[in-house]
C-alpha cells in the first residue's frame, strides 16, 4: 500500500506540475506582452538584492517589475516541482521511460533557467524567442511523464487498425500548431508592443497588398503614424504574421477534418472521442481569440489567453498522439522470434 501511495503522489505531483507550467508560460506571456522583459536589469539577482529575499514594496513599485519578478520566482518553484517529481519517479520507477521523462524535464528546467538569465544579461530577442520555444518543449516532457505515471497507460489495451494512423494525424496537426506558436514568438519578440497588421481578414483593407513592395510598406507606415499612431513595422513582421494566419486556418481545418475522420470508426475507443471534442474546442476557441486580438488592438489580456490556449492546444495533441501510439504497443505476451532482444527492449521501454 505504501508503494501504491508513493506511485500516486508521483502522478499527482506530476499533473500538478504540468499545471504550473501552463501558469508561467501565461505569466511570461504577460511579460513579453507587456514588454516588461527588461523591466528587472541584472540576473540572478534583483537590483542588487536576492532574488528571495527581494522586497515587496520594491516589487509593487510598477506593473513590470511586478510581472517580471513574478516570472523569476514562479520559475523557481517550477524548477522546484520539477525536481522534486524526478525523485518521487526515481523512488517508486524503478526502470523505463517515466525516469528517462524525469531527466529530461530536470535539465530542461535548468536549461531554461540559463536561458531566460542570459536573455535578461545580453539583452537579446533572440534568446527571449528560444526560451518561449523551450518552454513549450518542456511543457510537452512534463505531459508526457504525467500520462505515462497514469493508470491509462498501465491499462490502456490493444489499440484497433487505425491507433497508428490516428497518432500520426494528429501528431501532423500538432506540428502545425507549434509552427503557428513559433512564428507569434517570432512576431512578439521582435516587434514587440504592437500588430503588424491590425485589421481582419483582409490586410490594410486589402487581400493581399504587395507589402514586399518599398512604396507600399511606405504608405502603410504612413497610415500606421498618422491613422493608429503606432511605430513602423516592416515587411518580415508582416510577413510573419500572414504564414500565422495562415497556418492557424490550415490547422484549424486540418483538426476538424481529422477528428470527423478519426472518430467515425466504430472501434474508436471513447477516451479518443472526447479528447478530440476538447481538442477542436481549443482550436476553434484559439481561432477565435486570436482574431480578438486583432479587433481589440492587442489588449494584452487577449493576447495573453491566446498563448496559453496554444500551449494547451499543442500539449492536448502531442497527447493524444501519445496515447494512442501506447495502444498500438501490445501489453500481452509476444511469442518469441528472432529477434527477441527488440522485443525486450520495447516492453522495458514501456512500463
Amino acid at each position: 500500500m505504501e508503494a501504491s501511495f508513493w506511485s500516486k503522489a508521483a502522478y499527482r505531483t506530476a499533473c500538478f506540475l504540468v499545471g504550473a507550467i501552463l501558469f508561467l508560460i501565461t505569466l511570461g506571456g504577460q511579460v513579453t506582452t507587456r514588454v516588461a522583459g527588461m523591466a528587472v536589469p541584472d540576473w540572478p539577482g534583483t537590483f542588487g538584492h536576492n532574488m528571495f529575499l527581494y522586497p515587496w514594496s520594491g516589487m509593487t513599485r510598477s506593473l513590470h517589475i511586478f510581472l517580471e519578478h513574478s516570472h523569476r520566482l514562479v520559475a523557481s518553484g517550477v524548477g522546484f516541482i520539477t525536481l522534486l517529481v524526478t525523485g518521487l519517479v526515481f523512488a517508486t520507477q524503478p526502470r523505463g521511460l517515466a525516469r528517462k521523462l524525469a531527466v529530461t524535464a530536470s535539465v530542461l528546467v535548468v536549461v531554461q533557467g540559463i536561458l531566460g538569465g542570459q536573455r535578461v544579461l545580453q539583452g537579446s530577442w533572440v534568446l527571449g524567442l528560444l526560451h518561449g520555444c523551450l518552454a513549450q518543449g518542456y511543457l510537452l516532457v512534463a505531459g508526457s511523464l504525467a500520462l505515462v505515471l497514469s493508470g491509462f497507460w498501465k491499462k490502456c489495451g490493444r489499440g484497433d487498425d487505425l491507433a497508428k494512423s490516428r497518432s500520426k494525424m494528429v501528431w501532423a496537426m500538432t506540428f502545425l500548431v507549434f509552427t503557428q506558436t513559433i512564428l507569434g514568438a517570432l512576431m512578439r519578440h521582435e516587434g514587440p508592443g504592437f500588430l503588424s497588421i491590425p485589421d481582419f481578414p483582409k490586410i490594410y483593407g486589402e487581400w493581399m497588398p504587395a507589402f514586399w513592395d518599398s512604396r507600399v510598406l511606405e504608405t502603410i507606415n504612413q497610415y500606421r503614424g498618422t491613422q493608429l499612431g503606432w511605430p513602423q513595422t516592416t515587411t518580415t513582421l508582416i510577413l510573419w504574421q500572414v504564414l500565422h494566419r495562415s497556418i492557424g486556418i490550415l490547422a484549424g481545418v486540418g483538426i476538424l477534418a481529422g477528428a470527423i475522420w478519426s472518430v467515425r470508426s466504430t472501434t474508436t475507443p471513447s477516451w479518443w472521442s472526447r479528447g478530440m471534442v476538447g481538442w477542436v474546442f481549443l482550436a476553434v476557441t484559439q481561432v477565435f481569440i486570436g482574431i480578438s486580438i486583432l479587433w481589440t488592438g492587442r489588449l494584452p489580456e487577449v493576447a495573453t489567453l491566446h498563448v496559453l490556449i496554444g500551449a494547451c492546444l499543442t500539449l492536448t495533441g502531442w497527447l493524444l498522439g501519445f496515447a494512442s501510439w501506447r495502444t498500438t504497443l501490445s501489453p500481452t505476451p509476444v511469442v518469441m522470434t528472432k529477434r527477441p532482444l527488440r522485443v525486450r527492449k520495447v516492453r522495458e521501454l514501456i512500463r
